[in-house]
């Protein structure tokens, strides 16, 4: 994201300054965020920093900043609201060791009683500079944290390292960032490199928006792939590894990932960055990840996946945050918008700033051959089949599920997920957007789609440029590609609390049933020791035997189970997910499914009254009606 000081921000399908924007739209409305939008322009010279992520034993990273300051009270703010996250998750609690100088002499500095993420001080006279140490304690295992640092491998975050001045607008705060690696590592990213001192990385003057906004991913092992070296606007697979092995990509998964950035162009036209950069971990220790930047995308992959080894596991992570280029980061939900990272973002409008994003993450996927057609098949009849089963659909709506990522402040699992209900606006909403495409072509006799609106919604977008947009403008828009009371249409959707399943599939031609067999999808995770019951018992069981979701109100729920019971006999033989299954195969004759099961320091018997075999989720046609799925998910280039 390339903010200098001449940018503005226009708003979605107009061109209204983003001040002008702001003075006419968001003061009358009382907005809680008012005094956080009220910001100084630009903050005073330039502010220095040294990043020294080299003890990658212990996972330190060293941070050194110089701040041009004046006399009198000062406020430093670190990062909070983080972009993409949709929630306040800067890791202050892994900031350690500030000291503030100033002439040579440490200041005293005090956080906000009210504010954790604010330190304040006072600037005596005759100090035009301070000098500010800390450390980011990045985690050494997955119970602290993600796991971006190992000994080959690096995720560097810019807001994980930085201090800024509170009360200034981001894109007016000039940064001047270097990083040093450890000996002989190479890195990718989205920043202009200056000049490398050894291992040292000097970067470009920058704002600190577009540096927040440009992750580095360095590594012992690193290679760097073309997806689109020829235009104007180059496409950059850049991959680090934790052995040299890894990086060795077979052909056929590099021509998908070219055929992504191909089928990106037909659905939404022209690109809105000056360079892009897929940033890739093929790694089994680092911690996956999946985030959205202006000009990259941070990626996290198993080790194999550039060799085309479990070709289907979550590879539409990258077809995913490429879409995110355009929604979600060059055309942003105004609720969304904010100058700085310590003001609240508000998360409404997620079903179509992630929801519309799933949507294509899964089509391009499809298209570009990221999945094969029974793959993406699969992929459909799974959720499909989970919100037709989803009991939590009768009390929370699917809009309600837009500010899950406040609501899960610790982050951690939950004990009755289909009840509870999470990031639904994720995967139900890939659904919601399949049933408008459908109904697009529908009304239009197959003369309209939603890559039509794709294409018209983000026409105009140019590199450094962002454009805010709210609900009405995405029904404007998809009133004008073909009229159909887009908002009422859509509104039923977000808010339906009736259980009942989406319709998007059924829009498109096809149907759920279920057999016996499992499918792609829930075969790739038995391959990997899951074994899934979810639609036969109501439970799903890992390779060690315990139990990983229990579904509320299913057989397993009503006999007593759990999440986080352990299995250990079945039918009075020791567990193993095919004896599982197997009792689950007599039960149809009249057997009961009996269980022996540990629950912390107890053990009891369990009785599974339950009839109906094996049951797994896959897709046929439904007769009469027009093959639309096919249509939509077939290459276009």
């Amino acid at each position: 994201m390339k903010h200098g000081r001449n940018w503005w921000l226009v708003m979605a399908l107009g061109v209204a300054p983003w001040w002008v924007q702001a003075q006419q739209h968001d003061a009358p409305r009382s907005d809680p965020r008012q005094v956080a939008m009220q910001v100084q322009p630009r903050y005073p010279g330039v502010i220095e920093l040294e990043v020294d992520a080299r003890d990658i034993e212990r996972r330190i990273q060293r941070v050194r900043q110089r701040i041009p300051v004046s006399a009198g009270a000062l406020t430093l703010w670190y990062p909070q609201w983080i972009p993409g996250n949709h929630a306040p998750t800067g890791p202050i609690n892994q900031m350690a060791g500030l000291v503030i100088r100033g002439n040579g002499q440490s200041l005293q500095w005090t956080r906000d009683s009210g504010d954790m993420y604010a330190f304040t001080l006072q600037v005596p006279e005759g100090v035009s500079m301070l000098e500010v140490e800390f450390q980011y304690l990045s985690p050494t295992a997955a119970d602290q944290g993600r796991v971006a640092m190992t000994p080959n491998l690096l995720d560097l975050q810019w807001h994980r390292v930085v201090l800024y001045p509170a009360g200034v607008d981001a894109r007016g705060i000039q940064i001047k960032p270097s990083l040093r690696l450890p000996a002989g590592w190479q890195s990718g990213s989205a920043l202009e490199l200056v000049r490398r001192d050894g291992d040292t990385e000097h970067y470009a003057t920058l704002p600190l928006m577009t540096l927040i906004d440009s992750p580095v991913f360095a590594g012992r092992h690193f290679r760097r792939f073309a997806l689109d070296d020829s235009a104007r606007q180059p496409v950059w697979l850049e991959v680090v590894a934790e052995n040299p092995q890894a990086l060795q990509a077979d052909a056929t998964v590099l021509e998908a990932h070219r055929a992504l950035v191909r089928e990106a162009d037909a659905v939404f036209g022209s690109r809105p960055y000056s360079r892009y950069n897929f940033l890739l971990a093929v790694s089994d220790v680092f911690s996956g990840i999946g985030l959205e930047h202006a000009q990259s995308s941070e990626n996290g992959m198993h080790d194999g996946y550039l060799r085309g080894e479990r070709p289907f596991l979550d590879n539409d992570l990258l077809p995913h945050e490429y879409a995110h280029a355009w929604i979600g980061k060059a055309w942003r939900p105004r609720p969304t918008w904010v100058p700085h990272y310590n003001a609240p973002m508000h998360n409404d409008e997620l079903w179509m700033y992630e929801g519309q994003t799933q949507y294509w993450a899964v089509v391009l996927a499809a298209r570009a051959g990221l999945w094969k057609p029974d793959y993406a098949l699969g992929m459909l009849a799974q959720l499909q089949a989970n919100y037709a089963t989803q009991p939590g659909r009768q009390w929370r709506d699917l809009h309600d599920t837009v500010h899950q990522g406040i609501l899960d402040f610790n982050s951690k699992p939950q004990a009755w997920a289909d009840w509870q209900r999470a990031f639904e606006f994720y995967n139900e909403s890939t659904l919601l957007w399949l049933g408008v495409d459908a109904r697009l072509r529908s009304l239009s006799k197959g003369k309209v789609t939603l890559d039509d609106f794709a294409k018209r919604f983000h026409q105009g977008g140019k590199p450094g440029e962002i454009r805010l947009y709210d609900r009405s403008d995405v029904m404007q828009a998809l009133e004008a590609v073909q009229p159909g009371n887009w908002d009422a249409f859509i509104g039923q959707r977000l808010q339906a609390r009736d259980g009942r399943a989406p319709e998007g599939l059924e829009a498109a031609g096809w149907e759920v049933y279920f057999s016996d067999l499992p499918n792609p999808v829930i075969a790739d995770g038995e391959a990997e020791g899951l074994t899934d019951l979810q639609y036969s018992l109501g439970m799903k069981v890992g390779s060690d035997g315990v139990l990983q979701s229990v579904g509320w109100e299913s057989a397993a729920f009503k006999a007593g189970l759990a999440k986080d019971m352990t299995l250990l006999a079945v039918n009075g033989l020791a567990y193993s997910g095919a004896r599982l299954k197997q009792a689950v195969t007599d039960a149809k004759g009249g057997a009961p499914v009996e269980l022996i099961v540990r629950q912390a320091d107890s053990f009891r018997t369990v009785r599974i009254d339950y009839r109906g075999g094996l049951r797994y989720p896959h897709l046929r046609r439904i007769g009469g009606r027009p093959d639309l799925l096919t249509k939509i998910l077939a290459p276009r280039r």
